[in-house]
């Protein structure tokens, strides 16, 4: 009896090694969706200009500062933008339009098919990356680094059509779940 629950033990802890390439993908987007909070930086992989800088918060509080623009808070479907040091509501649903960085919708493509691409690193840490063809919310070939110490997503490369043109957009993740990232309503 001691030597079957032993091997069960042992299934149970190896099992994410026999995990294939869809599935590492598709944990490391539902740990990303787990996080309490994050930071994110998005940069425009053709001119390396900073694009902008977002932190968030769980279930729904962002902060992002745009490159050249004013920062703006994010709670719910609620944002407000810092215009010259006086912060002013604005009249749309911006939750819907920040959801890119949390897409719930990569959990749900049952036909995602996911090819490794051996082994790499970002910023230093050590990180195993994946390629796919997204198709929802538009099409983009996708390039993904999941960290080896956290299994969770440490850069995106995402390279589509956004706006009428060609783009390949970065996306790097970090402070996961870092208590000092804190965002109040205003």
């Amino acid at each position: 009896m001691h030597r079957i629950a032993m091997s069960i033990l042992a299934l149970a802890v190896a099992g994410s090694a026999w995990a294939g390439p869809k599935e590492t993908v598709h944990d490391a987007y539902a740990k990303l969706l787990a996080a309490k909070s994050f930071r994110a930086t998005v940069t425009d992989v053709k001119n390396g200009e900073q694009l902008s800088e977002l932190e968030f918060v769980a279930p729904d509080r962002y902060r992002l500062r745009s490159g050249k623009g004013p920062e703006t808070i994010i709670v719910g479907d609620d944002a407000w933008m810092n215009m010259n040091g006086q912060l002013m509501k604005l009249p749309i649903p911006a939750g819907k339009l920040i959801g890119q960085y949390r897409n719930e919708a990569m959990l749900r493509q049952s036909d995602l098919s996911v090819t490794s691409l051996g082994t790499d690193s970002v910023g230093g840490k050590p990180a195993h990356k994946y390629g796919y063809t997204l198709t929802e919310p538009m099409k983009a070939e996708v390039k993904l680094w999941i960290g080896d110490r956290n299994g969770l997503p440490l850069q995106i490369e995402s390279q589509g059509n956004f706006m009428g043109r060609a783009s390949t957009a970065r996306i790097r993740y970090s402070d996961f779940n870092d208590p000092s990232i804190a965002i109040d309503v205003p």
